[in-house]
């Protein structure tokens, strides 16, 4: 690679979304944005720092845990404050010198020692409301502001960047499921192209009514061979105390230790948490020999220090997946989450409330209120008056078989690419005969609708109850050796259907082989609906196409690879990745990898992937495909923040390098679906969801850098969420093209008649990168590197 590459970021291109092509026609929409006013000047004091012994300018790692670990000293010296470059800037007045103790710790490196030092204040920065639309250190300036009101509110509690209303608690509860909901916000400052606003979104907490000591009973927690399942299931949850408005991560669960035999250094004396407790939280610990949740923290000086928690006190914060699959629990939860347009924007303008609230905290009532905070500031936030310019992009046209036109609600079609299911085997349990039967009887009667063509499978009869490794070991036999006579396999499983990991790693990875698991019980229920899903399925993993877009003969020309990458978290520590490659000129052919990478402590190293092998690899799988190179890649890359992108830069220097080697050009595309923004169609008083195809490009859009958004589907419950897209890196130079080619590969997902949120390719390696985790799958085996055999 070239040495000390340097890779910059796509500003933003001059478009007129009103000339391009692909756009119907402009509208007016409502976004969930507030305006900052200022009643008088503010002032900023800079303070320059060094760090001693020095850090390099850009590592921006150690700087970050730096000021992290000692955030707490700092504001108990400058009160609210923030660093920006090589200064720290806060409202108030320090005319002396300050320094700040650090240690970090790090593994190899052993303890460094640093000493922060502060001069006197540089200079002041006056700011007044037109300053807040061009001065760049307004964003972090009005944040901080914005947090110092919210946090003199009493009725607030804070996770991390959300901060909920606990007097607003619901309980929702049902047979098997008791939660408390909290809601709340999340703000944060956008620099736009209309201007710098305070972006506000409804954000909620949930809460297990059950204690982690209920859950531990439940377990069985004294049996010796459950105890390292608890500590896998819970590491890295994320739990709240009754004592104290506080949320913390599970480390560990020492079942070695108790209340009753462990100690701590209490104001001098040496007490057990059972005393602790009493005397601290006035608690009395019902069962003094419950196992104890560990959390490993670094105190002001950076030195490690354990906390120990009591079960019995503790709640798990978020959802089980038991709860997921309560469709009653799910419904009633909607009630709260799944808001209308009209309800979301009345919820929305109740966080002016909060700014609003003139009760002093009783446990420090010098401190000022909220409202005394806002007028002491001389701010005040209003809602936006104003609407914002969207465009409606053309439909996407998908073209079936018999060359026939394909809309997304059509339920059948005939479709594009067909492959025979002439010569394949079914395993099924004896019990489960007739849902065989109806199985077979059914494929049968849907696969006419699609031009499919489908024979009776050899069917092999399991005997019931039987052993995960009964059912691989027959499959073996048919399946072994990376060979076989048959084209796949259909798993059909009754009352057993845990086993379904083990047979997914079987097909996907050790043997090769398309397989197709059946859940007996989905039969019961609208069979023809779910044997259609089946079919189309099945005829994407074969290889066959249900349908593709219609494209520009300007995107044809240009020979493009589209490349999906996703990630997800493991528990344990680890991480699924998964790259996908389009090898066709329809988009609908794949080349894939995964693999599992431990985490690191590095969040710079955690989000790098060997993106640019993978597209070597790729590319490769394409020329022999097409016996040509492709002469254009996107990227298109989930799970990375805009704030994160810095940390991409190796990886995109790799991958520039790659590109340029063969002479490839390539857009890199960060893909956040988790988006704060909220778009709707106002009329009068009334609020509704855009339709699809909906693209917002200028306006609310960062006036930096190139991005936009989309909504892609129809939305007719709750709100309706766009999807961003950064388009971060590249050197394409035809950023006209890219809004409605990301749209049309929104159409056409396999595993989903209809369109997604996000282009196929990142479905597809969405879907890849969660069977990964969940399943900790191998590498896939060398007959799948092709394909969707994982869908």
């Amino acid at each position: 690679m070239e040495a000390n590459k340097v890779i910059n970021f796509l500003t933003k291109p001059k478009i007129n979304p009103k000339e391009l092509k692909y756009v119907l026609n402009s509208k007016q929409v409502y976004a969930n944005l507030f305006e900052i006013k200022l009643k008088k000047k503010l002032i900023l004091f800079q303070y320059p720092y060094t760090v001693n012994p020095p850090i390099g300018s850009t590592d921006t790692v150690i700087r970050d845990k730096l000021f992290r670990i000692s955030s707490k000293h700092l504001r108990g010296i400058f009160g609210e404050c923030f660093i920006s470059g090589d200064s720290l800037y806060s409202m108030k007045e320090i005319k002396e010198p300050k320094s700040v103790e650090c240690i970090l710790k790090s593994k190899g490196e052993g303890r460094n020692e640093y000493i922060i030092e502060f001069n006197d204040f540089e200079n002041k920065r006056t700011f007044e409301e037109k300053e807040i639309q061009k001065d760049p250190l307004s964003k972090q300036f009005i944040e901080m502001i914005i947090r110092d009101i919210l946090r003199s509110n009493p009725k607030l509690e804070f996770y991390k960047d959300v901060f909920v209303m606990t007097n607003n608690k619901k309980t929702i509860e049902t047979k098997n499921v008791s939660i408390s909901f909290y809601p709340g916000f999340t703000t944060s400052f956008m620099e736009t192209d209309s201007g710098n606003y305070l972006n506000v979104t409804l954000k909620n907490k949930i809460i297990q009514n059950e204690t982690i000591y209920d859950y531990l009973n439940q377990c069985n927690y004294n049996d010796k061979d459950v105890q390292n399942e608890i500590k896998t299931d819970l590491k890295g949850r994320s739990f709240k105390v009754s004592y104290a408005k506080r949320n913390y991560q599970i480390d560990d669960i020492l079942f070695d230790q108790t209340p009753q035999n462990t100690t701590i250094n209490y104001e001098g004396e040496t007490i057990n948490l059972v005393k602790y407790y009493e005397i601290s939280h006035d608690l009395k610990i019902k069962d003094r020999n419950q196992p104890l949740i560990l959390v490993r923290r670094k105190d002001s000086q950076g030195e490690p220090i354990n906390l120990h928690f009591v079960p019995e006190f503790c709640s798990l914060s978020g959802l089980e997946d038991s709860s997921t699959k309560d469709g009653f629990f799910m419904k009633e939860l909607a009630k709260y989450t799944k808001l209308e347009p009209i309800d979301r924007v009345k919820k929305t303008n109740e966080f002016l409330n909060l700014l609003s609230n003139e009760e002093r905290d009783p446990q420090h009532p010098d401190k000022l209120s909220s409202k005394e905070k806002c007028d002491s500031y001389g701010i005040e936030v209003v809602p936006v008056n104003k609407l914002f310019d969207a465009y409606y992009m053309k439909e996407t046209k998908l073209i079936g078989g018999n060359n026939k036109e394909v809309h997304s609600n059509d339920r059948t079609f005939p479709v594009l690419k067909k492959k025979d299911m002439t010569n394949w085997i079914c395993f099924y349990e004896k019990y489960n005969y007739n849902d065989a039967e109806s199985l077979y009887n059914n494929l049968n009667k849907a696969s006419k609708a699609f031009g499919l063509k489908i024979a009776e499978p050899e069917w092999i009869e399991m005997r019931n109850n039987s052993s995960a490794r009964d059912w691989t070991a027959t499959a073996d036999d048919y399946f072994g050796k990376n060979k076989s006579d048959y084209d796949f396999a259909v798993f059909l499983l009754g009352k057993n259907d845990k086993i379904y990991t083990q047979l997914k790693r079987h097909s996907l990875c050790k043997n090769g082989y398309v397989s197709q698991v059946v859940k007996a019980k989905s039969l019961k229920k609208g069979v023809m609906s779910v044997c259609s899903k089946i079919l189309l399925q099945i005829n994407a993993k074969l290889g066959g196409i249900s349908y593709k877009t219609i494209q520009d003969k300007s995107i044809n020309d240009r020979k493009i690879m589209v490349v999906g990458v996703d990630s997800s978290h493991i528990k344990g520590k680890g991480t699924g990745v998964a790259m996908v490659a389009t090898i066709n000129d329809s988009f609908t052919n794949f080349y894939n990898k995964e693999e599992i990478i431990k985490e690191k402590n590095n969040k710079e190293q955690q989000l790098e992937y060997c993106v640019s092998s993978f597209i070597d690899e790729a590319i490769n799988a394409y020329n022999k495909e097409n016996k040509e190179t492709p002469k254009n890649i996107i990227i298109y890359r989930q799970g990375v923040s805009l704030q994160q992108k810095e940390f991409l830069k190796n990886e995109i220097a790799e991958i520039d390098f790659t590109c340029k080697k063969k002479d490839i050009l390539y857009y890199y595309v960060l893909v956040n679906t988790k988006t704060t923004f909220k778009f709707f169609e106002k009329d009068g008083n009334r609020f509704s969801n855009p339709g699809p195809g909906l693209l917002v490009i200028d306006g609310v859009t960062n006036r930096n850098f190139f991005e936009f958004y989309i909504q892609p589907q129809e939305v007719t419950q709750g709100s309706a969420t766009p999807t961003c897209f950064h388009v971060a890196y590249g050197n394409i130079n035809f950023p006209e093209f890219i809004a409605k080619f990301t749209y049309d590969l929104c159409h056409i997902y396999s595993n989903w008649q209809g369109t997604v949120r996000i282009p196929n390719v990142i479905k597809a390696a969405e879907k890849l990168s969660k069977m990964t985790a969940k399943y900790k799958l191998d590498e896939l085996n060398e007959n799948l590197k092709k394909g969707q055999a994982y869908l």
